[in-house]
């Protein structure tokens, strides 16, 4: 009953703008407009019709679209629509004639129907093709939005799992990386294994901070890549030479534990020793902030988890447009990522 009731408000308001429209045009012809224009027979038969027209179109695309109800149909129920408009209107039209403008006798219907002209329901039949249209060419537009929502809401869904695998890949990588080093201290300096231990557990607590966040700012990451290098020093001691170019971008943001990562991957790719230390650099370049490190594999490395600069890369390409740059010469390896 609500569907009706709200089917014959939408007919009513339409056959009114369409008649406005239609005084519109007689307005602008004429120069005057008298009310009898809304009072004269023809615009009350008008009205009836087009709030007749307007239930039969509505009740027309609802049963077409119980009879096919999946969104790929839809240009099918449109043909069926146009179809069906050119059998239905004129039967319609001639139905409400016949009730507004016979004595629906036998002998008077028969009367009006020889006095008939062929095009009688060729304008109403067009407007309600038209009409029609409008609401199929708006449904098409609000299903075509509606896919293109649900797309982008997939990719987006999608983006964040992705990005929260990669994400929870860093705990595991730190504490794995992390133990390596241990077992070296211990090794070779049980005092230092107790200091790096102690240490380890706010190095830990800020990667526990961090590594929820999309990306945080460069002067946090930096203030996080000094502690990690003293860390580093405390098995390595003079094996390391950390340096730390002009970033006039420290107010900016890049990908949380980045550094970190790319810390652990000069540590474990490389040879470390006093007689040749691992220099480190990190410095601004343009749009990029950049990890360098003079070049010194070793020949039998450690298995590697391959996670860290893979990570990143990753991380950047759901994050942002710009692209990790990864560098390597005989002498030197660079990470290039972006400053967001």
């Amino acid at each position: 009953m609500k569907y009706f009731f709200l089917t014959v408000l939408y007919s009513i308001v339409i056959t009114i703008v369409l008649m406005l429209v239609i005084a519109g045009f007689y307005l602008v012809n004429d120069g005057t407009l008298e009310i009898a224009f809304f009072q004269s027979k023809g615009a009350q038969t008008g009205l009836l019709r087009g709030i007749g027209l307007g239930i039969v179109g509505s009740y027309l695309s609802y049963s077409l679209h119980k009879a096919m109800p999946a969104e790929d149909l839809a240009w099918k129920r449109y043909f069926y629509y146009l179809l069906l408009s050119f059998i239905i209107v004129p039967i319609v039209i001639l139905g409400m004639n016949i009730l507004l403008f016979t004595d629906r006798s036998l002998d008077g219907i028969k009367a009006y129907v020889s006095e008939l002209r062929w095009d009688f329901a060729l304008f109403p039949t067009f407007t309600f093709i038209i009409i029609g249209s409008i609401f199929y060419g708006l449904f098409f537009y609000s299903s075509y939005k509606n896919k293109q929502i649900k797309k982008q809401k997939s990719i987006a869904g999608e983006a964040t799992a992705q990005l929260e695998t990669l994400k929870n890949q860093i705990d595991p990588h730190f504490l794995f990386n992390s133990l390596n080093v241990l077992i070296g201290l211990i090794e070779e300096d049980k005092q230092n294994a107790i200091t790096y231990t102690k240490s380890l557990s706010s190095i830990y607590r800020y990667i526990l901070t961090q590594k929820d966040k999309e990306l945080t700012s460069i002067q946090e990451e930096l203030s996080f890549a000094r502690s990690y290098i003293s860390l580093l020093k405390l098995r390595f001691e003079d094996g390391i030479n950390y340096q730390e170019g002009i970033i006039e971008a420290e107010s900016k943001e890049i990908v949380p534990l980045s550094l970190q990562l790319l810390l652990e991957n000069c540590i474990q790719h490389n040879r470390i020793s006093e007689e040749n230390p691992l220099t480190i650099s990190i410095y601004q370049e343009g749009s990029k902030l950049v990890v360098s490190n003079n070049l010194q594999e070793k020949n039998s490395p450690n298995p590697s988890t391959k996670i860290g600069l893979a990570n990143i890369v990753d991380r950047y390409a759901l994050l942002s447009k710009e692209e990790v740059i990864i560098e390597k010469s005989d002498t030197y390896f660079k990470v290039k990522i972006p400053i967001v």
